[in-house]
């Protein structure tokens, strides 16, 4: 699997928790955060939660130099939890470790026990099977994170039909040429688990959003991403797919793009449009 993040320079941030390397400790599980340079302890605190992918390291995320960058430039909180056994136990995934969910809503109230944050601007990335841990906590818990940016992974077989209170605001980014999670999916351990389609995955958000049909989308392009946004949406939700000529990939830039949509989000959400 392709290395997550290229270093780029450094920023000064400080580590949320006292344990071993800056470890927040739970009872089912670990995660590592750290809070911008210069934030004066007091003003609530946007928040990232970013799932790492595939045989991944929290402690090697978070102490990649161009994620620390924009963390500490844009000023959110960076949290990057571990997965058990470096991977992740949403439905469909060849590891069942864990209750991911309940692990995730363990970190956040610890979260926010230590920390004032900034709720509108609470949001969660993920790459590879993170993402695909992002779309499994969208569809189950959707009032847990603002925004989700998944890349390059979704759902595994079976596919939800639907989630029981809709599917908030995501912006799905993928490559056309990835191989290791490819737009239609594919088998794994010899067939025994199967990657789901994403195209599915934006399907469904569409309609469970009540978008408008995708012959009415909105097309744009960011940098080497070409995107199409629903229109017409209710009840708060935004839908962004995007696409990328290259393969199993994630640019951290795509993560500053996203944050700047975050008031955008909150004020639909509160008209509930």
């Amino acid at each position: 699997m392709l290395a997550l993040f290229l270093a780029a320079g450094s920023a000064g941030a400080s580590p949320l928790c006292d344990g071993e390397g800056g470890r927040c400790s739970l009872s089912n599980g670990f995660y590592f955060a750290e809070t911008p340079l210069g934030w004066n302890g007091r003003d609530p605190l946007p928040v990232l939660v970013h799932f790492h992918g595939f045989r991944e390291i929290a402690a090697d995320v978070i102490a990649r130099e161009d994620l620390r960058e924009i963390a500490g430039r844009l000023g959110f909180a960076l949290v990057v939890p571990q997965g058990e056994g470096q991977t992740w136990s949403h439905p469909g995934s060849p590891s069942q470790l864990r209750d991911d969910v309940a692990f995730v809503e363990s970190l956040l109230a610890d979260l926010r026990q230590r920390l004032p944050l900034d709720e509108n601007r609470l949001w969660a990335s993920g790459f590879s099977q993170g993402a695909s841990m992002v779309w499994a906590i969208a569809c189950a818990r959707p009032g847990l994170f603002r925004f989700h940016l998944p890349v390059s992974g979704a759902f595994w077989r079976p596919e939800p039909e639907s989630c029981p209170a809709g599917l908030r605001a995501i912006r799905h980014i993928h490559g056309l040429n990835d191989v290791t999670f490819p737009l239609e999916g594919r088998p794994v351990r010899g067939g025994k688990f199967h990657q789901g389609s994403i195209r599915h995955a934006i399907d469904l958000a569409r309609k469970l959003g009540a978008c408008r049909p995708a012959e009415e989308d909105v097309s744009t392009t960011l940098g080497a991403l070409g995107c199409r946004r629903a229109t017409g949406c209710e009840r708060g939700a935004y839908l962004d797919f995007c696409l990328h000529a290259g393969g199993h990939d994630f640019d951290p830039g795509w993560l500053e793009d996203a944050f700047g949509l975050l008031p955008e989000i909150s004020r639909d959400s509160a008209r509930g449009r």
